[in-house]
């Protein structure tokens, strides 16, 4: 979705210019035994560390963090956004259309290293380094108003349109004008909800539908709902990521008219031929999705069990403290 604030458009440079999640850990992380960024030649190494080494490290850290806490309000966007669009999408959503992206580009005769991927919602750049680390290095999401590119028409070289468009307005309306004009496969990460009521431009014929085995997280870089920040204080925070927000039923709507029919898609996921990710499952329609909870697609007779058991355990422990 979109954002209140970028980092330079003109900047060509592969990587954003602080840490990159796949590359980088706080020193903090690193020198704890408990963190998985944990570094045991590191942590054993500190003490014998020359002074000004050590020091040197330490700056180096509080820049970096420095960065990552203001990736999302470094500068002002050029173009209007929703406080509510302020959010990016999970690591985890990613990993699970990976194999789409990879069956994509084998459908057009490319590697997973030369598939062009192009997300035109700049929020704060953090989908960029989370494809890299799946292999896909070649994305276009720079800090630019999209529907200024269409109009003078400066829209990038691109395979495939990957994105989690904001939800707020007419964007939908907008972006599923330009995906009947350009001619390319996009995946499209929304809410269950999302229909004909929000778009008279949207037929879910078009669509396949990928969904995954639990509900997504969605993530707002530090800074860019300060007032929600405040409300919340108690809210999950990730220094890579930003504040963590209420996970909501969605799933990717898969448009892959351009390069095949919904039909023999359909055919060669249920045929096994695209290997999912475990817990992801390929629909050809919509109405035929069923609700996701918070830690799976529907809950089962033992899990209900298992949730009175938990609440049982919980009562049983609080009359024992009285």
């Amino acid at each position: 979705m979109s954002s209140s604030s970028c980092l330079d458009p003109d900047d060509d440079s592969s990587s954003p210019p602080y840490p990159q999640p796949h590359r980088w850990a706080s020193l903090a992380d690193r020198l704890n035994p408990n963190r998985p960024a944990f570094d045991p030649q590191l942590k054993a190494s500190w003490k014998t560390i020359d002074k000004s080494e050590r020091k040197r490290i330490i700056s180096q850290d509080r820049k970096a963090i420095q960065a990552l806490k203001a990736r999302g309000t470094a500068n002002p966007l050029p173009f209007q956004a929703d406080p509510d669009d302020h959010c990016e999408t999970s690591p985890v959503a990613y990993k699970h259309i990976a194999p789409l992206l990879n069956f994509i580009a084998e459908r057009l005769g490319k590697k997973p290293h030369e598939l062009e991927i192009y997300d035109p919602y700049y929020c704060a750049g953090g989908m960029v380094p989370h494809l890299a680390k799946l292999g896909f290095p070649k994305v276009y999401n720079k800090c630019e108003d999209f529907y200024e590119v269409i109009s003078q028409k400066r829209v990038p070289s691109h395979d495939v349109v990957l994105t989690n468009p904001p939800y707020s307005g007419d964007h939908f309306d907008k972006l599923l004008t330009f995906l009947s004009e350009n001619n390319k496969p996009a995946l499209l990460l929304l809410p269950e909800h999302f229909s004909k009521n929000k778009s008279s431009l949207y037929s879910p014929d078009e669509f396949c539908f990928l969904t995954s085995p639990e509900r997504y997280h969605y993530w707002t870089p530090q800074g860019m709902r300060p007032e929600k920040e405040v409300k919340k204080r108690k809210q999950h925070r990730n220094l890579v990521l930003g504040n963590r927000n209420s996970p909501f039923a969605s799933h990717w709507f898969v448009y892959i008219g351009p390069i095949m029919t919904n039909e023999s898609f359909l055919s060669l996921a249920n045929g096994g031929y695209l290997p999912l990710v475990e817990g992801c499952r390929i629909h050809k329609k919509q109405d035929n999705i069923q609700p996701t909870t918070f830690k799976g697609s529907m809950r089962n007779d033992s899990e209900e069990d298992s949730g009175k058991k938990k609440r049982r355990r919980r009562r049983s422990k609080k009359q024992t403290e009285e």
